[in-house]
């Protein structure tokens, strides 16, 4: 039986001169983009978002020059919307080009919009859409896989990070999860604050974006079996970064002494600078000093034969790195961060301790 829902009550009452309001479908949202990049059931867990409603002939939908938190879709219907030159762009719900929200790519609308026809609409907010479209663009530039609610704990315990930890940890830590609903638009992680919970998605899809030049920069989709929020846990830093979530889930939550005592422990290996010298001289596998601090702090302090690559780029710039070395990390509290990212992603790296 198909998704439907009657969202009358779950936003904003509907625009003016409306009447009932219809129940919405699956396939009625997945007629349009980014929605109809998503399975019906991913549509089907955001119906409760959606405002669908009725505009009467002749009924303003929205005005030139209007800010709008809601991205309006025309189902049934005609609108016209005009410029501010009075040009006049026909839109029909049954036409092929009809894919797109009306006016859509603007938070202060650039057309009015009037009905000429009695009309069925949905709208959902447009902070909702964008996080929506941005994760939906991800998923198809990096390869990433539709969630499956069943393959979370498989992908964890198959990851390279998992093959470090022993069998005794990963039962404990198994136990200590513990379960939290998340709905879209919830921000999970806000950069810069203190850190003292990691997860990993159950269920559910999420944005990463840091803060660039009072811009928000997208830096990655995540999906079912990921772990986040580690890195603060890791270094004793503020978070480096923000994760929204871009659909409704669930949470797996695992708290900061939990995280040190049955992952950070086992995950992470440290050398003195004595032991390094024999790790270069003698060692069988090269091995590369890589320094994490910022630019302005390996000038001042350098770090004799060490390649450079900040924390905040680590992530980013792992396809330089080659899994034939052995990487050796400077660069204090953050190097244990460093470690530790590149443990998870198949490195072979170890914490340089200086202090001995």
């Amino acid at each position: 039986m198909e998704d439907s829902i009657n969202t009358s009550s779950n936003s904003s009452s509907p625009a003016s001169g409306s009447t009932s309001e219809p129940a919405l479908s699956t396939a009625q949202i997945q007629r349009f983009i980014p929605f109809d990049e998503l399975s019906a059931h991913a549509v089907s867990e955001l119906l409760p978002h959606f405002r669908a409603y009725s505009l009467g002939d002749k009924k303003i939908l929205f005005k030139r020059g209007e800010e709008d938190d809601e991205c309006h879709f025309l189902l049934e219907g005609t609108v016209d919307l005009a410029d501010d030159q009075f040009r006049i762009t026909q839109i029909k719900g049954d036409d092929d080009e009809n894919f797109l929200a009306l006016d859509a790519s603007h938070p202060i609308h650039r057309h009015a919009a009037v009905s000429q026809s009695p009309c069925q609409l949905f709208a959902i907010k447009r902070q909702y859409l964008e996080l929506i479209t941005t994760w939906s663009e991800l998923r198809q530039a990096y390869g990433l896989e539709e969630e499956n609610e069943h393959d979370w704990l498989e992908s964890l315990l198959t990851s390279e990070l998992f093959n470090r930890v022993p069998p005794a940890n990963i039962q404990k830590l198994l136990t200590r999860f513990n379960e939290r609903s998340v709905t879209l638009g919830e921000a999970i992680i806000n950069e810069g604050e203190e850190g003292h919970e990691c997860y990993v998605i159950k269920t559910g899809k999420a944005i990463v974006s840091r803060k660039l030049s009072n811009k928000q920069e997208t830096l990655a989709a995540l999906g079912s079996g990921d772990l986040f929020g580690e890195d603060a846990l890791v270094s004793n830093l503020p978070r480096n970064a923000s994760i929204t979530m871009s659909s409704n889930g669930v949470l797996m939550v695992l708290t900061k002494e939990d995280f040190d005592t049955l992952l950070k422990k086992p995950v992470i290996e440290y050398v003195s600078e004595s032991e390094l010298n024999a790790l270069i001289d003698e060692g069988d596998t090269g091995t590369v000093l890589l320094d994490v601090r910022l630019p302005q702090e390996v000038a001042a302090s350098p770090v004799h034969r060490a390649t450079t690559i900040p924390l905040a780029q680590l992530r980013n710039r792992l396809h330089e790195l080659s899994k034939a070395f052995v990487y050796v990390i400077a660069g204090e509290g953050r190097a244990e961060a460093a470690a530790y990212i590149l443990t998870e992603a198949g490195y072979q790296a170890r914490v340089l301790n200086r202090s001995e």
